[in-house]
């Protein structure tokens, strides 16, 4: 009856007097019907008003609605803290106009929480326990209490005590890429003001502890009973405290009085002020020099100067040296980096050392300088062009006196280059280059200014370029093209910048077209023909002279003179050669053992060499007055491309060469099961005819071989036999050992070379327990674990991932030769030998896991001298690092103790003592 009245009066049918009474009476009906509904919507109604009211969603106590949850979920909600209006019309225009009132908060709060959420409404709290998380903009708060106050827009986080009284679930916030760690935050979302309590935040390097910590605005804080460190525990080993400070956000952090403090101990260690930087980015500043006293220079300051961080490109730093016995240095250093460009690093340095008491014959001064230009393009930068740098300048005595590198002291041979290259369509190249050469034990200098390289890319005349179907062999036929100038000084150090030096400067052009004709005979022969034809201009040539006589003491004295003389000199030269060559494999297999095959290839050699003389008027003579004899000599020798033979050759060669390789059962390779191994890499035996020349056609026949049958062992080996004998005189002449001595050969010389590279660690014993062999781990260039920058400061770069690790260098050569004394003397040995025997160790032990120690040594066995050594023992401190570097011998003995903060940001905190290696000079 309810549903058919509702229906009645909802399409409107009571229309006359008499349906108006019905219409009462209907309503009558409705309200007692619906009485129990009635009395539940208005109970809604007026909650929902009352609801509407406040100012917030608010959490409650405990008169409150509330809701749970178990481990398995979790609760989630979002408010903004919007005062909404209580009439429902206001509500609807509201909804409409999209708008917020003045008091709401700009952006929505979103939480969520593992244990439950409280809401009490009469309140205006919501309360949230257990792994309570909250986003507000960039601010992300964990917590195990959280309680939002919405009338007065505040938040309060804090831990939450267990049974046993111990705090857990301390608040962390994050805001950007800030984050710190507090008893107690306070956040007001109105004003933006944070009050924290006993606050641990990481700020660039360093952590900052505060008792009470109030945030102003998103850049400044205010910190009272707090401390600095660079520690990164919750007790820190070390802090520099302070009562008051201020912090600019990624910009720096100034302190009142402050004074250094170890595990809670003060020490008289104390500052008025202080500032710490914290910029993310680079930033200018001084850098506090190191002090000291040395015999030799008294007391002095070191690397005192100045950063600028000039923009994200280029950075520059300027750094000095200073004693009271007069020495003193400047250096500066440059890094450039262009993204998709290029990258470098320009270093300069200038030092003056002063050895010796003023004023007496043996005060010595010694200038010096250095100059590193190291530029690398991105290959990225240009599709064709390419240039580089690599320009290292340094005097003979600076890496003496001056701290350098190990390498660099170790050195005496230093190589610059520029270089530039560009081709176009990938047809012709052009290379323009500047070398530099310096020996600082010999003083000798070369220097190439330009060496020019234009070349044509090999082509093919006779194949024609939509060809199809099966090449002919003279579509094989290739050709190339290239062009070479050079300008070339040798000189000494002392020489280099004297007039003459650059007047008699090397010029020479080579221009080089070389024709190569391959045919395939049948399927095994390759026939290789090959004519080059050569031409050479220079612009100088050397003339000799004898002189002969009597110096002014009257002994008698005999010198060639040089003579320099400038004009157009051109030298033609080709050479014709054409080779057959193939492979014989034979292959031996094996049913049973560990060994399974055996396989060996040879290739045979044979080839025939044409040279004409093309010399020409390139030879004059002088004659010898002590001797008697006209001596002939070379217009060019010792020219930038040499010169061309004065003799025709017509050489014939035969060469065997020999590969042999194992193959082994191998339970690494899961696959086939087999391992190779190389044996012998290369046997070779080699002879050659000259049929050309009017005496000794036959030349010596030669046997050489290498093997790495071990990965950490290389050996090389050659044989000499010669068929000619020597006579009394000590001269090979055209007399075979067949018919003198009744044998074929008379074997003339040798060379054995043996280099071993072992590096042993844990993993070696480990492969090779599982292998049954030597495992197959080729180690890189041995570098001291402890050893110094270019400003002497020393590396802090330690791996304590391998516990030991222990590498040897073992060379050893042979040489032998015949003694041209013997046959003129037969009483003297037959065989002239030198032996080359050396062996250079170094190692790296973790003693502990935080103590480790290096030892870098070697030995000269035929000299009994031992190379540069060097000791080094290291602690890790975690916060802090301990090393002593010791050199026991040589010119650098001496020794260096050092403990430091590891953090750059307090790079100037250590303590260091040291013996200058200088003062061994004193």
């Amino acid at each position: 009856m309810q549903n058919y009245l509702f229906n009645e009066y909802k399409n409107n049918k009571f229309v006359n007097s008499e349906h108006i009474l019905k219409k009462k009476i209907y309503l009558f009906h409705c309200l007692y019907f619906f009485r129990p509904n009635l009395f539940l919507t208005c109970c809604i109604f007026f909650v929902f008003n009352n609801l509407l009211s406040q100012t917030a969603p608010p959490s409650l106590y405990s008169d409150s609605l509330f809701f749970t949850t178990d481990s398995l979920f979790s609760v989630t909600d979002t408010i903004n803290f919007a005062i909404f209006p209580t009439d429902s019309l206001q509500i609807d225009s509201l909804i409409q106009k999209k708008k917020l009132s003045p008091e709401a908060l700009q952006s929505s709060i979103k939480y969520i929480s593992q244990d439950s959420i409280i809401i009490n409404m009469r309140n205006k709290k919501i309360l949230l326990f257990e792994d309570a998380k909250a986003y507000y903009e960039d601010i992300e708060l964990r917590a195990a209490f959280m309680e939002f106050g919405l009338a007065s827009s505040e938040l309060y986080a804090s831990g939450i005590a267990d049974s046993c009284g111990h705090i857990h679930g301390h608040p962390i916030a994050k805001q950007g890429g800030d984050e710190y760690c507090s008893q107690e935050i306070r956040y007001n979302f109105k004003s933006k003001k944070i009050k924290v309590t006993k606050v641990i935040t990481n700020e660039g390097e360093g952590y900052i502890h505060g008792h009470y910590v109030k945030h102003v605005d998103e850049k400044v804080s205010y910190i009272k009973g707090g401390q600095y460190t660079t520690c990164n525990l919750p007790h820190p080993h070390f802090q520099i405290r302070f009562d008051k400070a201020k912090v600019i956000q990624d910009d720096k952090i100034v302190t009142g009085p402050a004074y250094l403090s170890f595990g809670n101990i003060p020490s008289p260690i104390a500052l008025p002020f202080s500032i710490f930087p914290i910029q993310k980015e680079r930033a200018s500043g001084i850098i506090i020099p190191t002090y000291g006293e040395g015999a030799v220079r008294g007391f002095y300051f070191e690397n005192f100067g100045y950063y600028f961080g000039i923009n994200d490109n280029f950075d520059l730093v300027f750094l000095g040296d200073i004693t009271t016995r007069g020495s003193w240095a400047a250096k500066t250093k440059m890094n450039y980096v262009y993204k998709y460009k290029c990258t470098g690093v320009i270093e300069m340095s200038f030092a003056q050392n002063f050895f010796g008491e003023r004023g007496t014959p043996s005060r010595e001064r010694y200038d010096d300088f250095r100059f590193h230009w190291n530029h690398n393009q991105d290959p990225k930068a240009h599709p064709t062009t390419r240039f580089s740098a690599h320009v290292d300048v340094v005097t003979t005595n600076y890496n003496k006196y001056n701290p350098s590198t190990t390498a660099d002291y170790l050195s005496n041979q230093f190589t610059s280059s520029l270089s530039f290259s560009t081709h176009a369509k990938n047809i012709l190249f052009f290379d323009a280059a500047f070398y530099y050469s310096q020996n600082t034990k010999n003083k000798d200098i070369g220097i190439s200014l330009p060496d020019i390289n234009i070349s044509v890319c090999q082509f093919y005349p006779f194949r024609k370029k939509m060809k199809s179907g099966k090449l002919k062999w003279y579509d094989n036929i290739s050709m190339k093209w290239t062009s070479q100038m050079a300008n070339r000084i040798n000189t000494k150090d002392s020489l280099l910048f004297k007039s003459k030096t650059w007047e008699e400067i090397l010029t020479g052009i080579q221009h080089t077209i070389p024709l190569n004709v391959p045919i395939k005979v049948g399927k095994a022969l390759n026939w290789n023909s090959n004519v080059t034809w050569v031409e050479k201009w220079y612009l100088q040539r050397n003339l000799k002279s004898y002189t002969a006589g009597f110096d002014t003491t009257g002994r008698p004295f005999s010198k060639v003179n040089p003579v320099f003389q400038r004009g157009f000199f051109a030298m033609h030269d080709i050479s014709l050669s054409t080779s057959l060559t193939t492979k014989i494999f034979f292959i031996y297999s094996f049913k049973r053992g560990g060994l399974k095959a055996i396989r060996h290839v040879i290739s045979p050699d044979l080839s025939f060499t044409y040279r004409p003389n093309l010399s020409g008027e390139m030879y004059g003579t002088y004659f010898n007055t002590i001797t008697g004899k006209e001596e002939q000599y070379s217009y060019f020798s010792g020219a930038i491309y040499g010169g061309v033979t004065s003799k025709m050759q017509a050489v014939a060669r035969f060469a065997v060469n020999n590969n042999i390789e194992i193959k082994v059962k191998s339970k690494k390779d899961t696959i086939t099961g087999m391992r190779k191994i190389s044996i012998f890499d290369n046997i070779s035996i080699s002879c050659g005819y000259d049929f050309a020349a009017d005496s000794l056609r036959w030349q010596p026949l030669s046997i050489s071989g290498r093997t790495s049958i071990f990965s950490f062992l290389d050996l090389t080996f050659r044989l000499s036999f010669d068929p000619y004998i020597i006579n009394s005189n000590g001269r090979r002449v055209n007399k075979t050992e067949a018919k003198v001595n009744k044998r074929a050969l008379r074997f003339s010389g040798s060379d054995l070379n043996i280099g071993v590279n072992w590096r042993i660690n844990q993993d070696f014993f480990k492969i090779k327990k599982k292998e049954g062999k030597v495992t197959e781990n080729k180690p890189p260039q041995a570098e001291p674990v402890f050893h110094e920058n270019g400003l002497g400061a020393p590396n802090k770069i330690l791996d304590f991932k391998n516990p030991w690790n222990i590498t040897i260098n073992y060379t050893f050569a042979y040489i032998t030769s015949d003694n041209i004394n013997y046959y003129m003397n037969r009483n003297d040995k037959k065989y002239n030998s030198n032996i080359v025997q050396t062996i250079n160790f170094s190692a790296d032990v973790n003693i502990t896991r935080k103590w480790k120690i290096d030892v870098t040594t070697g030995y000269d066995i035929q000299n009994k001298n031992f190379s540069y050594t060097q000791i080094g023992i290291y602690r890790d401190l975690h916060c802090w690092e301990m090393r002593l570097n010791w050199i026991p011998l040589g010119y650098r003995k001496g020794w260096n103790f050092q403990i430091n903060v590891k953090a750059a940001a307090l790079q100037d905190l250590k303590l260091k003592m040291q013996r200058d290696f200088r003062d061994n000079y004193y």
